[in-house]
């Protein structure tokens, strides 16, 4: 087959994984394997010869060998298998020609996530007259995706489609492009999904002031505004008050947070097992299953409450720190190797604000979240350092979105 169709077909399929992430996870597998078949006809770049690769390679490495070396691999398979996943989507996507092809994917798949999402919520609320997303069981069974998860993939559909504008010299995809931001903006607004909210408002208020070049004291009375706006939105509506745990005073807000929001017990019973005679600080815990049982047993030692109690054993809540649970399963040594490819794409990233603010979101993401015990958050590590390192490149050229 002539290489430039391989190339073409292969970046239709990365377009189409990434559309297809919203809204199941067998989809991608299958189209990852389509992938992997293309990029062996491809034979145009070696794999694993940049840096972020190599450090990404030897990061997993390390984990996988020493599973094996303990005796812990078969009985974790379920979360090391996610390694494997981020390991080969990384090192494909750097194959990517077509990086406007492939955003494209992934924003109108987003796009279409929430449409279904918002229309089911419409209909939730025509029924019941009311938006179910303090905390609330139906959530769930309302958004395609998980709240955490959801709101970052449209914080990442905000900075992709910001750059998508700025590319682009057709006034008609600028105002497709800006409707769409506008669209996943009030969506994360609706199911209030925390940090998303706070990255997107974070990241167009400064692109806004950055674009506009405003005087010092435009950009202090910008700042003011924008913060009097945000401080309204928390304190008047009544949603999102219940789902930042806002009360009448501050001492009630603190002691709602604390009794309502899970990470305060899950990191607690976390932060103990360091001090576990188990946890070796060099090489972490020998099984990481150890992990998981110890936050268990914490937490029907600590939390009181009965109903409360059954509800985290049942759930199984992890350590929600992907830092943290790199820690205690890998020791010293695995949070450094899993640091330094971070340390190097912000590096690499400097001189892109998209990029950094996008990694910095990620981060964020990271530290509340453990990413890799999900195929999805396997999934979204795996493809967005890649995908913004072809943003830089499409970013210092002068081809135009055709």
């Amino acid at each position: 087959m002539n290489p430039k169709k391989i190339e073409y077909f292969f970046d239709i399929a990365v377009a189409l994984l990434l559309f297809s992430l919203p809204f199941s996870m067998a989809i991608p597998n299958i189209i990852l394997a389509v992938i992997l078949i293309f990029s062996f006809f491809k034979n145009k770049k070696k794999l694993g010869t940049n840096t972020y690769s190599n450090l990404l390679v030897l990061f997993s490495s390390y984990l996988i060998l020493k599973a094996f070396l303990v005796n812990s691999f078969i009985n974790n398979f379920d979360i090391y298998k996610h390694l494997f996943t981020i390991l080969i989507v990384s090192i494909l996507l750097f194959q990517v020609k077509n990086i406007f092809l492939v955003i494209k994917g992934f924003v109108f798949g987003v796009f279409l996530a929430v449409l279904i999402s918002s229309i089911k919520i419409f209909i939730f609320y025509l029924a019941y007259n009311q938006l179910p997303f303090g905390n609330t069981s139906e959530v769930d069974n309302l958004i395609l995706i998980e709240r955490p998860y959801f709101g970052f993939i449209c914080f990442l559909t905000i900075v992709l489609l910001h750059f998508l504008i700025k590319k682009t010299q057709e006034s008609t995809h600028k105002y497709i492009y800006r409707f769409l931001i506008l669209c996943a903006g009030l969506f994360l607004f609706m199911i209030v999904a925390r940090l998303a909210l706070f990255l997107s408002f974070s990241f167009i208020a400064i692109q806004l002031f950055l674009e506009l070049k405003f005087s010092k004291i435009k950009l202090f009375m910008g700042f003011l505004f924008l913060t009097t706006i945000l401080l309204s939105v928390l304190f008047l509506n009544q949603n999102i008050k219940n789902r930042f745990h806002i009360k009448d005073s501050f001492e009630g807000t603190v002691k709602v947070l604390k009794n309502q929001e899970p990470r305060f017990v899950i990191w607690e019973c976390s932060r103990n097992q360091l001090e576990d005679t188990s946890f070796h600080f060099f090489t972490g815990y020998k099984n990481r299953a150890d992990i998981q049982l110890n936050l268990n047993e914490c937490y029907q030692s600590s939390i009181i409450n009965s109903s409360k109690r059954k509800y985290y054993l049942e759930t199984k809540f992890n350590t929600h720190n992907q830092f943290l649970d790199i820690f205690l399963s890998g020791g010293f040594i695995g949070i450094v190797l899993f640091i330094l490819p971070l340390l190097w794409v912000f590096y690499s990233f400097r001189n892109n604000f998209s990029a950094f603010f996008m990694l910095i979101g990620l981060v964020g993401f990271l530290l509340v979240e453990n990413v890799f015990f999900r195929q999805l958050g396997a999934y979204l590590f795996g493809i967005f350092i890649p995908l913004f390192y072809g943003v830089i490149r499409a970013h210092n050229k002068e081809d135009e979105i055709r």
